[in-house]
């Protein structure tokens, strides 16, 4: 879309929206490479992602949404646990995650970890990453739903998550369990938000504030 809009006169600048106030016109106040300037605009999509009710603030409306921090790992598949034709799939379903005696009560003696004793939320997502002939998989899980916190342009990521993630997702696909203490050299743990409504619905179209438009909330 960018590239469609570039010939008619658009352009992009990566900077920090610090402020947004309105007379006749927007003023957006931004902070880019340290310099602090001013664009003036007619109308203002708001498409920040987990930043849209920040942003909304800055005008005076209150967006009712939250974020949930999405966790996932991508690593080499080299036992080919994962059908390389394998669609993206979600283990929509709760589980209690498959632990041992003596794990469970490794975990249960720790405070931080007794959590992952009790039953879980589903949506395990699964796919394969890279086409017919790469290695790569994906593993993703909003496990932590239930803490909401403010966005952040890090995340804190939880160093269990690989094993955990692991464990919930060998219920769909049992091969993947042979990873456990296993997992590749080759992997990376990353995350971010899904920025969402308490309905599930994504908010898009006119705000209140007049020349607001929103497209946010995707992630329902």
């Amino acid at each position: 879309m960018l590239e469609t809009m570039r010939p008619l006169g658009a352009q992009f600048q990566q900077a920090k929206v610090v402020g947004l106030a309105k007379a006749d016109r927007f003023a957006v106040e931004v902070l880019a490479d340290g310099v602090r300037q001013t664009i003036r605009a007619d109308i203002i999509v708001n498409a920040a992602g987990p930043f849209a009710a920040q942003v909304a603030a800055m005008h005076g409306e209150r967006l009712p949404i939250v974020n949930v921090l999405q966790q996932k790992i991508a690593f080499a598949d080299r036992n080919r646990a994962v059908d390389r034709k394998m669609p993206f799939a979600i283990d929509l379903d709760g589980q209690t995650l498959a632990w041992s005696d003596d794990e469970r009560a490794e975990l249960a003696a720790a405070p931080e970890f007794a959590r992952l004793l009790a039953p879980m939320p589903g949506s395990i997502h699964c796919r394969p990453d890279g086409g017919d002939h790469g290695e790569w998989i994906k593993l993703g899980w909003a496990f932590n739903e239930e803490q909401i916190t403010a966005p952040v342009r890090e995340p804190e990521l939880n160093s269990y998550f690989p094993e955990v993630v692991l464990r919930a997702a060998s219920r769909l696909q049992p091969r993947l369990a042979q990873y456990l203490a296993a997992l590749p050299r080759d992997r990376v743990h990353y995350g971010g938000y899904y920025p969402m409504t308490k309905e599930n619905w994504p908010l898009i179209g006119a705000a209140k504030t007049p020349g607001v438009f929103l497209a946010t909330a995707l992630s329902g």
